[in-house]
């Protein structure tokens, strides 16, 4: 008589099952991934702009309590990496770009006020020409304050007043 031999293995509807359970955990799982790194790349942008911030006081502090006229020249050398003088050395390491991985840029916003970097950031935005994550300096009131801002990979701001704008007064 012939042994009936049994074969071990899965079933299809088994198989259907395992693949549904992991397709559910996926689901879950992939949205708060998503998050947790845009969380992230909104902290690294609130970080540089702290960096400009310490570079904007270290350049006061030399000068007597006034800022920088513009975001470009000595300002420069008070980055990290930068030889700390007003008068001569090699410019700083600007912050990376967190959104876009390019290498950072300070866009100096010229002489305004808080509302003019604000505006000029929105007007880039609204025309499409701000890179996302970019951090932008201005220098306002004839180098008595400057305002800091940043945005996240959807254009919006982080941190700073209102969730806008970083500014500091010598006043």
């Amino acid at each position: 008589m012939q042994k009936i031999r049994k074969i071990k293995g899965f079933t299809l509807v088994e198989l259907l099952v395992v693949v549904v359970i992991i397709g559910i955990l996926a689901a879950i799982a992939l949205p708060n991934f998503i998050g947790a790194q845009k969380k992230a790349k909104a902290a690294a942008i609130k970080g540089n702009m702290r960096t400009i911030q310490i570079a904007s006081e270290s350049y006061a502090t030399d000068q007597g309590g006034a800022y920088a006229a513009n975001a470009t020249g000595a300002f420069l050398n008070y980055l990290p990496g930068g030889s700390s003088t007003a008068t001569a050395g090699t410019a700083g390491n600007i912050p990376q770009n967190p959104v876009t991985g390019a290498a950072g840029v300070i866009a100096a916003g010229g002489p305004g006020t808080t509302a003019a970097i604000q505006a000029l950031r929105a007007a880039a935005v609204a025309a499409g020409v701000a890179g996302a994550g970019d951090t932008s300096y201005c220098q306002a009131d004839a180098g008595n304050s400057y305002a800091v801002t940043g945005s996240d990979a959807d254009g919006n701001y982080v941190g700073g007043v209102g969730g806008k704008t970083l500014v500091l007064s010598n006043q």
